[in-house]
């Protein structure tokens, strides 16, 4: 992210933080949206197989949270960039299985290799550098961070009504970048009708003679 953008991004959270406090609106998480963004992540996944979590822009943990409530107990690290987020979530999450750390990945690569790698709700904002290029970086730098999955979500340009200080992304462009990574890529624009998340594959492998990723492959 450019400085310019990293600039302004701490400081519409630090206002919302100072507005709200320890609330999903601090993090422009309203209507109840933040557990049904959560939920839609791990469909298809299996969170306990998953020992380790990377979470870009994990504001106050609370993806740790709900992955605890379903009984994950791998080792969690969280990043942002605003440090205001990251205070809270440490007062909250504090423990050996759960770090956090303040830094940029595309700019500060972090010595952390985990199973899974999630962003959600970073890209929704309209930056002054490109979005598409902001999230291809991104993407690549997550890929680097995980071994197994990445997940990404987005606003959608399917939304009837839009906001000029928003990003929407289109999902045949945002499929287009994840098939750069793998073969294996799924888009999934059936949780809220104006969002849509995008996970991508490391294991891309697959059987010829019944071409099907795993773990479908256990079933033949």
């Amino acid at each position: 992210m450019e400085p310019e953008d990293i600039d302004e991004t701490r400081r519409k959270y630090r206002e919302r933080w100072e507005q709200y406090g320890y609330d999903p609106r601090t993090l422009y998480w309203d209507k109840g949206r933040q557990r049904v963004r959560f939920t839609a992540a791990l469909e298809v996944l299996r969170p306990n197989e998953y020992g380790s979590v990377i979470d870009i822009g994990c504001g106050f943990g609370d993806f740790l949270a709900h992955l605890k409530a379903r009984g994950w107990s791998g080792q969690y690290t969280g990043v942002d960039i605003v440090p205001e987020l990251l205070a809270e979530a440490r007062r909250r999450h504090c423990g050996p299985n759960a770090s956090f750390h303040c830094a940029d990945i595309q700019e500060q690569p972090l010595n952390v290799q985990a199973a899974m790698g999630v962003a959600l709700g970073i890209f929704n904002h309209r930056l002054k550098q490109d979005n598409m290029l902001f999230i291809s970086s991104m993407l690549e730098a997550m890929w680097n961070h995980t071994t197994d999955v990445v997940v990404l979500d987005f606003l959608s340009t399917s939304a009837d009504i839009r906001r000029d200080e928003l990003f929407y992304a289109d999902p045949r462009a945002i499929y287009d970048l994840a098939r750069r990574f793998s073969r294996r890529v799924m888009i999934h624009h059936a949780y809220i009708p104006f969002e849509f998340q995008v996970k991508v594959w490391h294991d891309d492998s697959f059987e010829v003679g019944a071409p099907v990723f795993p773990p479908y492959s256990a079933l033949i």
